[in-house]
């Protein structure tokens, strides 16, 4: 079961109340004596009183005198101002009419300020209204003037905040918590820079909500206290109290999240009485907070009491459609779930679905919902769907009669849903959040999925299966590929530019922000950091209105089918190991060019624990003493490998789709039998890939000569001159073997002090294959802190990887990384590792020799001298590699080094495909022409003959 963590209702209430606060601020400026202002100020102190329609009558008087005195830009700004109260009483269409009636006025004498404000709010209205296009249409209009008028931060900034504080509640509403954050940040900063202090608390707490939603509760507990105790006004003080009663409780501190609802309680039941309007869905959120205290604290009965509530208020204040309406619901029915009510949590998540749903009512059983319909909150419905698949497999049980059928069918569509919600994410840090959890779904829908297979044999499942597995297995990455192939198609050149340059600020701010600092100097930085985020994502939206196609292609799913790999991917020689690891199995797909077959082994943690105690073995410098991991490696072949060996008749080279702690084991190591030598690379050309849609093979360009036009090789830390430098970190130490093993790869060759990291972004667009003997360093807490390791001739000689991630590389057909660990990474849940070596596959280069562990300096060197010595044989990379090591086994050098330490590290990720042609086969070739021509030549002299006679 998947945990929202969305507080979209608290956002939206604070945003409304701004709106009013907004106004109240314009209509109480020390202006001369008016009586168009003294109707305004009179209007919001009726509403404040409680009287909605009075408030509206007093705005629409306003209204009309402003007409008399034929003040059009007057009259559009209260008809701004009205909409505000308008949509806070619940009169949304007059609202929006009435921001639109403004800009229509404004048509022939357009005031910038105004425009702004109704665009603003009309983005706003159509947010909460859950019409997401229309809101990014408006909130794409109030960008625009923003850019062209500058000048409207110093005129108006109060609305400019609000207006990054509006986009903020948009983004955190679509579950984009990342981009949230960022517009949230800005509002703040706006709201400091020009001391708008009453605001600031508005947006502050807004912040403190996104970090609660990224899982940073301790900064978000903090924000929220400080803001609670500079708050005089008590609406905003319940709001307050209940966001860090929120927050208390994911920190799992029932007695400080009890202290602050008892005081939110107080403060309604005490204030409700003055407008009642404005605390109804407070009261909402504080009894669906009720709801969660009891949950956690294990009080069954007052917290369906608490939910119950907070659902009759949510129906009495919006109707039975409500997206708030539906978190109630699904959270009463998880309630249910944990003390094993199923039926009842069953009903109520059928009801959160109905809630956010506007096609045909579902009824009671397991109907499920048309996609196509009206769906309010996409989020909300696959959470209610996981909730209906968990416990329609709980029911089974219970009557022992699995409901198999109807769950699958629940599991497929959340996850048909999960994909439509990722492709909407811009930024890939809330792809890899999503995709975590969606990865955990994937592996409840596929234990469904093979009992359902076992039990019928039906291809169709097994087939619905491998693609489920493969839409979640590295989206990110392959979205990536997808889109730099997409813009390459579409997006003129100057675009792209424009986009890399921007890329390239947010980095270098980045890694400036790494460096030792003041408070000052990390709190300018970070707002220049805030500021080339916000350019990042109105480029993106502006690319999307600017290039339709490419938006749509963008959001087509091109997930690899199982079919589709059999006759389009592989060859008669080739097989596909597709491995998912889960708490309690392990599943394999064996895919061939004759057949598909699907394994299912147990898994539990003495296995876990034989895999650990390998890798230990592998991963650690051995020095002299013998090898330890043989009677691991022999039970990791019989585990792993022994059982799809009958299904791999005629197969020679293998593709190994790896899952979670497999991620960290080279396959080649696993052997057979007893004889310490019976590793699993003597039968097999291995090659890795992060799913079965990256590991297509990638016929030659059409102008391909026979290799490549372009080879990079650099080995900075090859003299002893190297630590006299005084940049150097003192743990790079020199690699003398370095300077011989790129003698071996050719072509320009760059050493010592030559091989400077400018050199090499010189250097690498030219260049197809690129090959770098130096040093790297992984950091599996911080992926941003792993680089790559150039000549120190400054202080700026690491590539880091967010640098690295800027690069393009789909020139390039092959990397070679002879350095330390750049296969290594922190492992991420349905995305593997985060190494160096993805890097480069994320700027679209297909294939990339890396290394799990720390290089051998001597060992390093001759294994990437054979392997070109093999690929110009014309053998691909998988079968040059093989051979590079199997050489290295019946070498002097492998009789010293005699440990997998040495020479399993080196592994292939993605492609291999040949990138040499043989000089013995073209000139075979040429033979081959000359025999058919002379055949030809033959033919017709005997032909002419024939026909003389």
């Amino acid at each position: 079961m998947l945990c929202s963590t969305k507080s979209g209702r608290l956002l939206s209430i604070l945003c409304a109340l701004m709106l009013l606060f907004l106004q109240a601020a314009q209509a109480q400026q020390v202006l001369p004596a008016d009586p168009i202002r003294t109707l305004q100020q009179k209007a919001e102190s009726t509403y404040l009183g409680g009287d909605y329609n009075g408030a509206i009558k007093l705005m629409e008087e306003a209204v009309s005198l402003a007409r008399q005195q034929k003040s059009t830009p007057r009259v559009a700004d209260l008809q701004v101002e009205s909409s505000t109260i308008y949509f806070v009483s619940g009169a949304t269409a007059k609202a929006v009419a009435a921001c639109k009636s403004a800009i229509d006025l404004l048509h022939k004498t357009p005031v910038d300020s105004i425009r702004f404000k109704a665009f603003s709010n009309l983005g706003y209205f159509y947010t909460e209204s859950f019409q997401e296009k229309q809101a990014d249409y408006y909130y794409g209009l109030a960008e625009n003037l923003l850019e062209t008028a500058p000048k409207l931060v110093q005129e108006t900034p109060a609305y400019v905040a609000a207006y990054y504080n509006q986009r903020g509640v948009y983004y955190n509403n679509t579950y984009d918590f990342i981009q949230a954050t960022i517009y949230f940040e800005k509002s703040v900063s706006v709201a400091k820079e020009y001391h708008l202090s009453s605001l600031l608390s508005f947006f502050t707490s807004n912040l403190s909500t996104q970090y609660n939603n990224l899982g940073d509760y301790e900064k978000s507990l903090r924000l929220s206290l400080e803001t609670l105790a500079n708050e005089p006004e008590p609406y905003r003080q319940i709001v307050y109290q209940i966001n860090v009663a929120q927050t208390y409780s994911k920190l799992r501190n029932n007695r400080a999240a009890r202290r602050y609802l008892e005081q939110a309680q107080r403060l309604i039941a005490q204030y409700k009485q003055r407008s009642s309007g404005d605390f109804a869905e407070l009261a909402i959120t504080l009894w669906r907070n009720w709801g969660t205290y009891y949950t956690g604290t294990h009080q069954l009965e007052q917290g369906i009491a608490a939910f119950d509530r907070s659902i009759r208020l949510s129906i009495a204040y919006w109707g039975e459609h409500h997206p708030t309406l539906a978190v109630s619901y699904r959270d009463k029915a998880r309630l249910l779930e944990e003390n094993g009510r199923y039926e009842a949590a069953l009903e109520n998540y059928r009801h959160a679905m109905s809630a956010v749903y506007l096609g045909a009512p579902l009824g009671k059983g397991t109907s499920l919902p048309d996609l196509n319909e009206g769906i309010l909150s996409d989020r909300e419905l696959f959470e209610a769907l996981l909730g209906q698949a968990s416990v329609l497999e709980k029911i089974g049980l219970q009557r022992r009669k699995p409901f198999l059928e109807e769950t699958f069918a629940t599991y497929q569509l959340a996850l048909h849903l999960a994909e439509r919600i990722r492709t909407n994410y811009d930024v890939a840090d809330a792809k890899l959040l999503f995709g975590q959890q969606v990865s955990a779904v994937n592996e409840q829908a596929l234990r469904i999925a093979y009992e359902l297979y076992a039990e019928t044999h039906q291809y169709r499942y097994l087939k619905k299966a491998f693609e489920i597995t493969e839409s979640t297995r590295a989206s990110t990455l392959f979205d990536a590929r997808k889109e730099q192939s997409l813009k390459s198609a579409w997006v003129p050149r100057d675009l792209s530019m424009q986009e890399s340059q921007i890329k390239g600020e947010i980095t270098s701010l980045k890694l400036q922000l790494q460096q030792p600092l003041s408070k000052e100097e990390q709190a300018n930085l970070k707002a220049k950091l805030v500021e080339q985020k916000l350019a990042l994502d109105k480029f993106r939206q502006k690319l999307r209105q600017r290039i339709p196609m490419y938006a749509r292609y963008r959001a087509a799913n091109e997930t690899l089918g199982v079919d589709d790999l059999r006759t389009k991917v592989l060859d008669d020689k080739s097989a596909v190991l597709s491995y998912v690891l889960t708490d309690q199995d392990v599943f394999i797909f064996v895919v061939t060019k004759g057949a598909v077959k699907w394994l299912r082994r147990p898994m539990n943690e003495h296995i876990r624990g034989i895999i650990q105690k390998l890798q230990v073995s592998l991963y650690e410098n051995p020095g002299i003493s013998p090898y330890k991991g043989h009677q691991a490696a022999q039970f990791a072949y019989q585990y792993l490998f022994a059982p799809v060996l009958p299904y791999l008749r005629g197969v020679d080279r293998l593709i190994i789709i790896r899952d979670k702690e497999l991620n960290y084991l080279p396959f080649e190591v696993l052997e057979s039998d007893a004889s310490s030598h019976g590793f699993l690379l003597r039968d097999y050309a291995i090659r890795y890939a992060y799913g079965a849609s990256l590991a297509q093979i990638h016929s030659p360009p059409p102008s391909w000569g026979g290799g490549p036009s372009g080879v990079l090789a650099m080995a900075p830390f090859s003299d002893l001159s190297v630590q006299k430098n005084t940049f150097r970190d003192k743990t790079l130490g020199t690699l003398p073997a370095s300077q011989k093993e790129i003698m071996a790869v050719g072509g320009i060759q760059f050493a010592n002090n030559k091989a400077t990291k400018d050199q090499f972004l010189k250097s690498y667009a030219s260049s197809e294959i690129i090959h770098l003997a130096t040093h790297a360093r992984t950091d599996d807490k911080d992926a941003e802190r792993s680089f790559i390791a150039f000549y120190p001739d400054n202080s700026q000689y690491k590539l880091y990887t967010d640098e690295l991630y800027n690069l393009s590389f789909s020139h390039t057909r092959m990397v070679v990384l002879s350095a330390c660990e750049t296969g290594r990474g922190r492992l991420h849940r349905g995305e593997g590792l985060m190494s160096l070596a993805r890097g480069f596959l994320y700027g679209g280069c297909p294939s990339v020799v890396t290394t799990l562990w720390n290089a051998h300096d001597q060992s390093s060197a001759y294994l990437s001298e054979r392997l070109y010595y093999h690929l110009r044989k014309g053998d691909s990379i998988d079968e040059a590699l093989r051979q590079a090591k199997l050489d290295f086994f019946s070498s002097k050098m492998g009789v010293l080094y005699d440990h997998p330490y040495y020479w399993a590290n080196m592994i292939l990720i993605g492609d291999a495909s040949v990138l040499y042609q043989s000089k013995w086969k073209s000139i075979g070739r040429i033979s081959l022409g000359i025999c058919l021509i002379g055949s030809l030549f033959l033919g017709i002299t005997l032909a002419r003959y024939w026909f003389r006679e």
